[in-house]
Order: C-alpha cells, then sequence, then structure tokens
C-alpha cells in the first residue's frame, strides 16, 4: 500500500517526466517546420483553412424557402443583375427606375419542398439562384452557377419556378436556365443569355450574347461596340441577328444543315460556301461568331 508521501513523490516524477517528453516533442517541431520552406508554410495555411467557408468581403447571402418569391433592391449602371434557374424560364423587361425587381412564380409539383431561392448581394450586383437541396443553408448560390446536393437533381423533382426581370437601364443581365426559354426584351443593357432546351429571344439597346442547345436563337442589337468576341449559338435550331446599319465586326458563321444569309457587304477572307462565311463588315475590329448544326443563319440590318 502506498502512502500519501509516496504518492505524491511519484506524482512528482510522472509530471516531471511529461514535461520533459513534451519539450522533446516541441524541440522536434520547431526543428522540422524550421526546415520547411516558405512554399510549404503557405500549403500547411491553405489546407487549415480549407474546412473553414468564408464570405466574399461584403457579401449578404439570403434564403427564401417558401412560396412565390419577390425581391426588389437598387442597381447603379455597371453593375450586374445575375438570374440562374434550372427548370423553368427566364422573362425579362426594362424597368421604369432605379429599382430592379425579380418575381418568380412556382409551378410543376407543390409538394416538392427541397426547392428553394438564395439571393447573394455583391458590392457590384446581385445573384438570384434557384437551388433544389434538402439543406437550405446558405451558400450554394455562386456567380456563374448552382453547387446542388446532387448532379442528377431531375430525379424526382418537378417543380419549377419562372422568374420575371425588370432590368434599369444600363445593369447588366445575366440570365441562364437549363429547361426553358429566355425571354428578355426592350432591354436597355448588356446581356448574356444562356438556356439548354429552349429559345433564346433578345432585344436590348445594347448588345446580347446567346446560347442554347435545343432551340433558335433571335437577338437584335441597338449597339455593336463590344469588346473581344460576341458569341450567338445553338444546335438544333437557327440563329437571326439584328444590328445597326452601321456596325463594324468581323464575321464568323457557320452551319451544317442550313443556309447562311446576310444583309451586309462582306469582305470575304478565304473560302466562301453556303454554309461557311468568314469576312469583315465595314473596318472589322470585334468578332461576331454565329454557329448552329441544324438551321439557318441570317444577319440582318436594323
Amino acid at each position: 500500500m502506498v502512502g500519501i508521501g509516496q504518492f505524491e513523490e511519484q506524482t512528482a516524477v510522472r509530471a516531471r517526466q511529461t514535461t520533459v517528453r513534451e519539450r522533446g516533442i516541441m524541440k522536434k517541431i520547431k526543428s522540422l517546420v524550421r526546415g520547411w520552406t516558405p512554399a510549404a508554410l503557405w500549403v500547411a495555411v491553405i489546407l487549415l483553412a480549407a474546412g473553414v467557408p468564408a464570405l466574399a468581403q461584403g457579401e449578404k447571402r439570403t434564403v427564401f424557402a417558401e412560396g412565390d418569391f419577390h425581391w426588389q433592391g437598387s442597381l447603379k449602371a455597371g453593375q450586374t443583375l445575375e438570374v440562374v434557374n434550372t427548370n423553368g424560364e427566364i422573362g425579362g423587361s426594362s424597368a421604369s427606375g432605379d429599382a430592379a425587381r425579380v418575381e418568380g412564380k412556382r409551378g410543376g409539383s407543390d409538394d416538392d419542398h427541397e426547392l428553394f431561392i438564395e439571393v447573394v448581394e455583391y458590392a457590384d450586383g446581385v445573384t438570384i439562384c434557384a437551388v433544389y437541396a434538402k439543406d437550405k443553408t446558405p451558400g450554394r448560390c455562386h456567380r456563374g452557377g448552382v453547387s446542388s446536393e446532387s448532379g442528377n437533381w431531375w430525379h424526382g423533382h418537378r417543380a419549377k419556378i419562372n422568374f420575371d426581370v425588370q432590368v434599369p437601364r444600363g445593369v447588366r443581365l445575366n440570365a441562364m436556365t437549363t429547361n426553358g426559354r429566355v425571354h428578355c426584351v426592350n432591354l436597355g443593357s448588356v446581356v448574356q443569355a444562356a438556356t439548354t432546351n429552349g429559345d433564346v429571344d433578345v432585344s436590348t439597346s445594347e448588345w446580347a450574347s446567346a446560347r442554347t442547345t435545343n432551340g433558335g436563337v433571335r437577338v437584335s442589337m441597338g449597339n455593336a461596340k463590344w469588346s473581344g468576341e460576341l458569341e450567338l449559338l445553338t444546335t438544333n435550331g437557327s440563329v437571326d441577328v439584328t444590328l445597326p446599319a452601321s456596325a463594324e465586326f468581323q464575321v464568323h458563321a457557320s452551319t451544317t444543315n442550313g443556309g447562311i444569309q446576310t444583309d451586309f457587304p462582306v469582305t470575304v477572307e478565304g473560302r466562301f460556301g453556303p454554309k461557311s462565311l468568314s469576312g469583315t463588315v465595314g473596318g472589322g475590329g470585334r468578332e461576331l461568331k454565329v454557329a448552329t448544326t441544324n438551321g439557318g443563319i441570317e444577319l440582318k440590318k436594323s
């Protein structure tokens, strides 16, 4: 049997041994770290931070889970209003003032409660996403798309939402969906419109890019002063483009099953055929790419 004095002495010995071991471990760690390169240290910091989600500075996220959706906010010229849908159409028109408005009306299956809306407000605009997920925690809506709970969102999901968007003059509009048309008319904005299954129809006093897979593309632009390359693309459908008569650009147009018609005089580069056209309109400069597989192409003057 151990007495109290012996017990205290043994405890003190163990404590001293533990302290010695800890000091040895700390020396080894310090020696190891001193041997790391700065790059390795940064990798360690990144790995530690990777598991901690961080909001962008000034970012505000809001989730709307039930019923139809209504949002209104003040956006200035040069900012961006982005609407990301999956199952449903997007309609757009010009706002009467500085307030941007987005309304969403649900349809399809009323008992699909995994559909909700997430709004992300940034310093330079706002992104509004339709999200399918059981967990309604903010963080799935991002610029240009949605990180959903499952890539196969359509299995068991019949709910859809149709968005109606009112865009102030000068505010850029990005409108993207998967199953549904994009129909944005009489805008005073630069537009980027895209879907997979549906038509894309845009008219604006500025310029617009448009893309679909199964549907036609009809774009009317009042301004042809974009920078770089502007794309108007589909696979199964025609492409009709209306531009100012004074527009100057490099055109690259192609189709597989269809023809090409143009109101613009084109200085042809290389070989010209009924299904492909590359050349210069006016002084050239900016590029216009127009392409389809099954359908015709028409370039018109406004």
